[in-house]
Parts: C-alpha cells; sequence; structure tokens
C-alpha cells in the first residue's frame, strides 16, 4: 500500500483463516484517488498514460478527472486469457467494421488491487501474464489482428492454501513479499473474531461506524508513508546487510535484493524515519525471504529465524559494510547449506519407537527414474487442463494456437479474424463481407494437461525383509519428485493386514504425500486384492470426476499375498480377478517387484500379464533402464 513497487504479495493459509476478508479490507484503508475519465483511470500526474490521455495531453488539453475509492478486482480462476488482456472488440467489428480493443480485467484493476484468490490453481501462462505486467505497469496486447498497450499499475495479491498443491518455484519468486497466516490459538483471541464476525452480520453500517476512526487513523498513516516515503534513505551499510543476508540465506538471483530494500524503505517510511536500520531489514526479510528459499520438491517455504539472527551477527562481526565485499559469497553459501541440512528424527523431536508389531524404514539413498509421461503432443480433446502434457482443449481455457471450420452443435468460440477473412475471401469483391454460417472459424487451443500417479504399496510384514520397505519409499520419492516438477496430482494406497487404505487422496500437494509415504509402517499380512479393488475404485471415481483425466497405477510389492477377499477364499485368485478388472477399465499400470530374492512363487508375473502391465524389478530402477517400459506401460 505504502510502495506499489514491491511486488505483490502471496498469502498461504489453512481453509477459513480470513484470507479474503484481509485482502478486501485493504480497499478501506486506501485513500481516493484522482483519476481520468477515460476507460482505464489514467493518474494526470503520470507519464504512463494511455493513448487518449496521452493524446489529449500532447495537444494541450486539460485532463478532466474524477476521485474514486480504490477498487479490489477480483480474478476468477476459471479466467480466459482474453478475459484477463484484453481481445478484439466484437461487436464494434461485426456492426462497424472497425478493429478496436476490448479491454480485459487488467484494465479494471489499474491503479487498484488485483486480486486471485488460489492462484495456485489458476493456469502458469496466465500467472505469468498478471505478473509480468505487475512489474512493468503496462499490459502489451498483440493478438487477432489487435495491436494495443495500456497502464496496468495494480497491487497484485494472491491466496492459496498449500494442501490444495504449490505455485512452481519460478511463480513463487515473481511476488514480492509472502505471508503465512494460521488460525490463532489463544482461546480469548479466537472469542473475539467470533463476536466481531457476528456483530458485523447483525448490523454491517454500525459495524463500520464503530471501527471507522480506527480505519480513518491507518488511512491516515498510510497516506503520510506514502508522501514520506521519497526522503527515505539506505546508507550503505544497510544496503551491504540486505545483500549479506540473501547471500547467507543461499537464495538465487537478485530479486530477493531489490525487493529486501524496497521493503525497508516503505517500513521506514511507516515509521516515519528517514533512514532504514537493521530492524526495518531484518523485517522486510521475513516477509521476503520464505517462498524463495525452497531447497527441494518436499521443504515447505520457511525461514529460519535462528539462521537470520545469526546472520545479522556474523554481519557485525565482519564491520557492517565490508560484509558486502567480494569473495564472501562462496563460503556464506556454503554455510548456508550446511545449516540448512535435514535435521534427524530426534532433532525434529519426532518419535522414535514404533507400534507393536510394525516397523519403520527410512527411504534408501535415491532412485534413478526418468519421466513417466512424454510431452509430446497427443492429438485429444480434453475439458480440463493440467501441467504436463500438451494437447488441445476442447473448452475455452488455453491458448489459441489456430483456427478450424465450427461444427454443428459446437459451442461457440469464434475466431474472428478468421471468420471475417473467410467470408471475405468467399465473396471475393471489396467492400464490408457478409458474414455466412459456412464461414464461422473456431479458436483451437492448446494447453498442458495434468496426470494422476496413483502408488498402490505393499505395507504387510514381509516388506520388512531385507529393506524391502526401504527401497520402495526410496521409489516412490523419486517418482513423486519427478511429479512435482511436473506438477501431476498424486495419491497414495496402502494394504496391510487385512484391508486397503486410501493413505493420500489424490491431490496436488506433493508435501502430504511425501509426509506419508516417509511414515509409513509395514506390519501383518498382505491383501493384495483389495489394494487393488480400492485402486480400480479411486481411479473410477475420478474418471466420473474429470473422463478426461489420465491416470497410471504403480504396485509395488513382494507379490505374496496370502489375504483373499472373503474368508476362505484363495488370494492369488481374487487378485488375478481384481487385475482383470483393472484391464477391462483400460487403467495403464506398472508392477514394481520388491521381491530381491528372485522368488519363483510369487505370481507378480502372471498378475502383470492379467493386467496388461509392464513388470518391473526393483533393483532396475537405479539402473535407468525404466524409460522404455514406462512409456510403453503410458502409450
Amino acid at each position: 500500500a505504502i510502495d506499489p513497487a514491491v511486488g505483490g504479495v502471496l498469502i498461504r493459509g489453512e481453509r477459513g483463516t480470513a484470507k479474503s476478508t484481509a485482502v478486501r479490507g485493504l480497499a478501506a484503508l486506501l485513500p481516493e484517488i484522482t483519476c481520468a475519465t477515460c476507460r482505464y483511470g489514467c493518474d494526470p500526474e503520470s507519464e504512463n498514460l494511455c493513448g487518449q490521455c496521452a493524446q489529449e495531453r500532447a495537444g494541450g488539453q486539460v485532463i478532466v478527472t474524477k476521485r474514486r475509492q480504490v477498487r479490489v478486482v477480483n480474478l476468477p480462476v476459471s479466467a480466459t486469457e482474453d478475459r484477463v488482456v484484453g481481445t478484439l472488440d466484437l461487436q464494434a467489428a461485426l456492426e462497424h467494421g472497425r478493429r478496436e480493443f476490448e479491454a480485459g480485467v487488467l484494465a479494471d484493476a489499474h491503479r487498484g488491487i488485483l486480486y486471485v484468490d488460489e492462484v495456485n490453481l489458476l493456469d502458469d501462462h496466465l500467472v505469468d501474464t498478471l505478473l509480468d505486467s505487475a512489474a512493468m505497469g503496462v499490459n502489451r496486447v498483440e493478438r487477432e489482428g489487435v495491436a494495443h498497450s495500456h497502464p496496468a499499475e495494480f497491487i497484485l495479491v494472491g491466496t492459496m492454501n498449500p494442501e490444495e498443491g504449490d505455485l512452481r518455484p519460478q511463480l513463487l519468486d515473481r511476488f514480492g513479499l509472502a505471508a503465512e497466516i494460521r488460525g490463532d490459538a489463544d482461546p480469548a483471541a479466537r472469542a473475539e473474531i467470533v463476536r466481531r464476525r457476528v456483530d458485523f452480520e447483525a448490523s454491517p453500517r454500525q459495524f463500520l461506524r464503530r471501527w471507522g476512526p480506527q480505519t480513518d487513523a491507518l488511512r491516515n498513516r498510510i497516506v503520510g508513508a506514502r508522501a514520506h516515503l521519497a526522503r527515505v534513505e539506505v546508507p550503505a551499510e544497510m544496503l551491504a546487510l540486505i545483500t549479506h543476508i540473501a547471500i547467507q540465506m543461499a537464495v538465487d538471483g537478485h530479486r530477493a535484493d531489490i525487493v529486501m530494500y524496497k521493503t525497508a524503505r516503505a517500513l521506514a517510511a511507516w515509521e516515519g524515519r528517514e533512514q532504514i536500520t537493521a530492524a526495518d531489514v531484518r523485517q522486510a526479510a521475513e516477509m521476503a525471504l520464505p517462498h524463495r528459499r525452497r531447497r527441494d520438491p518436499f521443504t515447505p517455504p520457511h525461514l529460519d529465524e535462528d539462521e537470520l539472527e545469526r546472520a545479522m551477527k556474523a554481519f557485525e562481526k565482519k564491520g557492517g559494510a565490508q560484509a558486502g565485499e567480494p569473495g564472501d559469497g562462496a563460503k556464506d553459501q556454503a554455510t548456508a547449506a550446511a545449516d540448512e541440512a535435514p535435521a534427524s528424527a530426534a532433532d525434529r523431536g519426532e518419535a522414535a519407537g514404533p507400534q507393536p508389531g510394525e516397523r519403520h524404514f527410512a527411504a534408501a539413498s535415491a532412485l534413478e527414474t526418468p519421466a513417466l509421461f512424454t510431452s509430446e503432443r497427443i492429438p485429444v480433446q480434453r475439458r480440463h487442463g493440467g501441467r504436463r502434457t500438451l494437447t488441445e482443449s476442447k473448452d475455452r481455457r488455453g491458448r489459441s494456437v489456430r483456427s478450424r471450420l465450427m461444427h454443428e452443435g459446437e459451442p461457440p468460440d469464434l475466431a474472428l479474424v478468421d471468420t471475417i477473412r473467410a467470408a471475405a475471401t468467399r465473396a471475393g469483391r471489396p467492400g464490408k463481407p457478409t458474414i455466412a454460417p459456412e464461414d464461422y472459424r473456431i479458436k483451437r487451443r492448446t494447453r498442458k494437461i495434468g496426470n494422476l500417479m496413483l502408488f498402490v504399496v505393499d505395507g504387510s510384514g514381509s516388506m520388512a525383509a531385507q529393506r524391502r520397505m526401504a527401497l520402495v519409499k526410496s521409489a516412490v520419492l523419486s517418482l513423486l519428485a519427478d511429479a512435482y516438477k511436473r506438477r501431476d496430482r498424486v495419491g497414495v494406497i496402502t494394504f496391510r493386514k487385512t484391508d486397503a487404505t486410501e493413505t493420500v487422496p489424490p491431490t496436488a500437494s506433493l508435501d502430504l504425500a511425501h509426509a506419508r509415504m516417509r511414515d509409513l509402517p509395514t506390519g501383518g499380512r498382505t491383501p493384495l486384492a483389495h489394494g487393488l479393488d480400492l485402486a480400480r475404485k479411486v481411479i473410477g471415481r475420478e474418471r466420473t470426476k474429470d473422463p478426461e483425466v489420465r491416470p497410471i497405477m504403480i504396485l509395488l510389492t513382494d507379490g505374496v499375498a496370502n489375504v483373499g477377499i472373503r474368508a476362505g477364499s484363495d488370494p492369488i485368485e481374487d487378485a488375478m480377478r481384481s487385475a482383470q478388472a483393472l484391464r477391462r477399465d483400460r487403467v495403464p499400470a506398472l508392477v514394481i517387484d520388491a521381491d530381491q530374492r528372485r522368488s519363483t512363487a510369487t505370481a507378480l508375473p502372471q498378475l502383470a500379464r492379467q493386467m496388461a502391465a509392464t513388470h518391473l524389478r526393483l533393483e532396475t530402477l537405479a539402473s535407468g533402464h525404466l524409460t522404455q517400459a514406462i512409456r510403453l506401460a503410458t502409450a
């Protein structure tokens, strides 16, 4: 609010923690603005003007202005690229033959707040577009025969629930600041939250009048801080501290340094000071670094306050500005990497003893695994998209790459320029063309679809032998790391004792799957058929939700089935029937044999044939020979 150039805010938190309420309440704290009466509400004092305002200024005219409140513009997750950046004005083109620009959400958000709820569920290319516009302050559009640019200066605020999946690190880094919200654990504070909510619902006007003085005081303080910002200086010693912290924390690139610099100035302006202090730098680091600190796919964004304190003390010990001299970086980064080494279970305070009859195994060293799905374009239309495989989209989401004839009964997604061009070609004469149904062209869009990897893991007692479970966990964690890079959804089913359990329902949160796999116990008998039946049920449920989902089942077991579906039934025959059912449902599958004894007693090769699955031994995962087999399994 004090310096929009900081680069926006990402608010992460669990459900029901008032993330959206906080964002919408921010608009009431911002002062009214003076804006032009043009479509974009330009700042008459700025050099960043739309074409109309720039033309008026160049012609010596006075730009007509008005006063209005700062707007909060909501961007729904389902928004298309056309709606976000703008597109060709269909009405002007058809009625008057003029090629005009129809502004989108970025125009509405100029000089306001652009709020994206569940930003982690928004298409990556749209997030890129938003962040680029926020950084440059301009929206440039070149599409459908239209070339247009307009000012787009806004405060970008995104909210997300990490349990529903994360943003790619490249996108996380583009948000200036990040904040973590948790539910309050203090009973008195929770009671006050309830009282205020009930009071607001009973009488919103009375509630606003009651808290009006506090709101006005905050607004006036923000206005004063904005005016004071230009007078805030950054001493050389504080700039050296900023760069020292960035190096010690081993963040990539220079964006963190710049954001800390701007944030520290805004904090000093908020306090009415003309120089930033070490306290300002520390507070800025606490907001600018957590989302830039992810070191591996399964480490949640965090900032170790003790490590930050050590970095600041090391700076003081080195003599202030001298700490920023060249040559310190490699040593500092090595120190930071050592400090960030994973803690042991004892260090984390976790319980050390397994349950009676159960054993716990840590994962073995990481196994080499290839990508499970190729990224080749496939000639299949899908209604919903993901992140991994490029394919044609059947709805209006995705990038428009070409056009084609529209068939009868298809929902219109008109490619206007191509439609008009077809009409003009058919007419064969100059002048305004008459558009007929045979001229209609619709857009062909492409987007990346996601995949569902369903792990079906044997947790029986026989898996404890020869540390099989440790190898299985290592294989799964390696595959999860690949899924994280590709933004696949994953699910985990475990079977042990007398039943199977959906340990991790299909989710985009790889952190959750990793945590559940890490703590997976072993013990009891092997109800293999139960595991296969539950996998079939889960995949069927996901296909009902999304008929275009692309699943693959990965079965990890030693094949020693000894529990049937019913009392007295043959466990092997039951497993074979379950495998045949999966084959009838056309479920791509991979069977990874964890029996290192190469026992001939297991029925896994036959089970794999019944499923039309590829049968592989666990040790082949480390040899790099899995690529071709997986491509066959997912063909």
